[in-house]
């Protein structure tokens, strides 16, 4: 299973203190958590990402900005990793009315969880991307589209029509559960966990360009508007975000030093 945490600032926090935050004090608590396979926090820009190819048609000209600037990813591999980690999260919750006005929790299991391709240079990034440019496309199903129709485009369609790209270094998709307000066990104090069901996403798509060389031929290619298509056919609302930043605090099970001593001790 996949967590999609989606973390708003706290009011009046500056972005880049939000992110500072995050990456380390707050992170210092979440690392030591049990039950982790995977962690990996994208510190996300929203006028950043219209630079993707064709932004403004997949977002239909929208200059709304959804409001997160976090995408905390933790993955588990069992059951009981994930149930382990969610009965040791008292010092998280403490913690997170510090930095963050509203999180959201969604979950992706199974088979709706999928790297279909990862040529990336590094698979356990301690924030500096160097050249390459990360994107997150957060997908409202339309709501005339069933949910499963909507998955099998995104994976058996744009996925791995986007995988099939040389300029593409890297694709994963999060096909999301819905997220039940009625449900959420894990609540912060002074933290909005409150997500109408309109406003929801119902997946998102991670593609990575090695440069900004890659992202403009693919952006004039024949698969950048098949995709584009398809996209707009089943989703009422595409949120397109740049990745300026990826930190990993655990992968293939084991803590990173980042995790471990923070981002800036592991650079040293």
């Amino acid at each position: 299973m996949a967590m999609m945490n989606l973390l708003w600032p706290r009011r009046g926090l500056p972005v880049q203190n939000f992110y500072d935050y995050w990456v380390g004090a707050h992170t210092q608590i979440s690392s030591r958590l049990p039950g982790i396979h995977q962690y990996f926090q994208h510190q996300l820009d929203p006028v950043a990402g219209r630079s993707y190819p064709r932004s403004m048609q997949l977002s239909r000209g929208s200059d709304v900005i959804p409001g997160f600037y976090g995408d905390a990813e933790i993955t588990f591999t069992t059951e009981q990793d994930l149930k382990r980690f969610a009965d040791s999260l008292a010092p998280l919750m403490a913690d997170e009315q510090n930095v963050f006005e509203k999180t959201i929790s969604y979950q992706a299991t199974k088979e709706n969880i999928c790297t279909l391709k990862d040529e990336s240079f590094d698979d356990s990034p301690n924030g500096d991307l160097g050249d390459a440019e990360k994107y997150l496309l957060y997908l409202k199903c339309n709501p005339s589209v069933a949910i499963s129709d909507f998955r099998s485009v995104i994976s058996d369609e744009v996925a791995p029509a986007l995988a099939a790209s040389s300029d593409i270094s890297k694709v994963r998709i999060r096909l999301l559960e819905f997220y039940d307000n009625d449900k959420v066990t894990l609540l912060a104090p002074n933290v909005s966990n409150h997500e109408d069901a309109k406003d929801q996403y119902q997946g998102c798509i991670e593609i990575m360009f090695a440069d900004a060389f890659a992202r403009r031929r693919f952006g004039e290619s024949e698969t950048s508007t098949a995709t584009a298509d398809n996209l707009l056919a089943v989703c009422s609302e595409i949120s397109i975000m740049r990745a300026l930043k990826t930190f990993t605090v655990y992968n293939h099970g084991s803590i990173t030093t980042a995790g471990l001593r923070s981002p800036q001790m592991a650079d040293q």
